[in-house]
């Protein structure tokens, strides 16, 4: 998203970024490579050569992995190499042990695929090698660039599906851009939400001493009865989430909307949808000034709707 008031070399690592997330997105690119590929790849390098690589781009098989995908999707015949070097720098692999281990994964399974409607609970998978976003750009920073993981093993992982699409999932992006809205409610007695998906955020504060009531606002009704009869009764802290069917905007206009710490909104996929929906937020915040506000994503938000 070109701006006049970013460099044209911002704004060229920002294109080439948003297309990489693309292809990211609509290819799903696998790196299929065995322990035998990787240490004859390392054969090619000298033990100084390696030491270098891992100082300036982390551990070499992660190198191997990004090489092979730029290579292979063709992302060189794009993309500067300053691009190139930020996406070096901000790959990580991940590792399935420590994903599994999240609390709210250790806790919540889904044995069967139930479907109820449009909408179908079920578990979607990384393949080992699948590269896919582990969280959002860093906004902030002066060139933001996708943060492109891998597992090296397959990994399972909860998903909600609508019409057949994906349309939310407890997944590393998933985990990881939650961080901060969940260590914000620490200190909130009582908390809105507005958004149910998977129900991941009101598991995690839920873990707070701090939080005793949690509301979950959700207009879709086959989505609340799906997250009731699976999902809610592995939940170890159950007793303080309750769940209305409303429409978000509907209920901040109703007086029930009183009353509470803390409002996090989570009603968009991204911040393209999200972006109009925000701005209608941060308008009825003036209405609620006892209680704080908390975005999914916020820094994508303010950057999309800036241009």
């Amino acid at each position: 998203m070109p701006n006049r008031s970013r460099t044209p070399k911002q704004n060229a690592v920002l294109t080439e970024g948003a297309r990489i997330a693309t292809i990211i997105a609509e290819r799903a690119p696998r790196i299929d490579y065995t322990p035998a590929m990787l240490a004859e790849a390392r054969g090619f390098y000298t033990p100084e050569d390696i030491a270098a690589v891992e100082e300036r781009y982390g551990e070499f098989e992660t190198f191997f992995v990004l090489t092979s995908f730029i290579q292979d999707f063709g992302i060189d015949k794009f993309a500067s190499s300053l691009t190139q070097t930020l996406l070096y720098r901000a790959a990580r692999r991940l590792d399935k042990r420590t994903f599994r281990a999240n609390p709210y994964l250790a806790a919540v399974k889904v044995p069967e695929t139930v479907s109820l409607g449009r909408f179908t609970l079920t578990e979607s998978r990384y393949a080992r090698g699948e590269l896919f976003q582990y969280d959002i750009p860093d906004f902030r920073a002066e060139y933001p660039v996708p943060k492109l993981g891998y597992f090296p093993q397959p990994v399972r992982f909860p998903t909600i599906c609508e019409g057949g699409v994906p349309w939310m999932s407890v997944c590393p992006s998933e985990i990881f851009s939650m961080e901060a809205p969940i260590r914000e409610a620490d200190g909130a007695s009582s908390v809105l939400v507005l958004g149910l998906g998977l129900g991941y955020y009101p598991f995690m504060i839920a873990r707070h001493d701090s939080v005793r009531r949690i509301t979950v606002v959700e207009r879709a009704p086959e989505v609340i009865r799906l997250f009731r009869e699976r999902l809610l009764p592995q939940f170890p802290h159950r007793e303080k989430i309750s769940l209305v069917e409303a429409d978000a905007f509907d209920f901040l206009g109703s007086p029930e909307a009183r009353g509470y710490d803390l409002c996090f909104a989570d009603l968009w996929q991204g911040a393209g949808d999200g972006a109009p929906l925000y701005a209608r937020l941060k308008e009825a915040e003036a209405r609620f000034p006892a209680m704080r506000f908390s975005y999914w994503i916020e820094d994508a938000l303010k950057f999309f709707r800036e241009g």
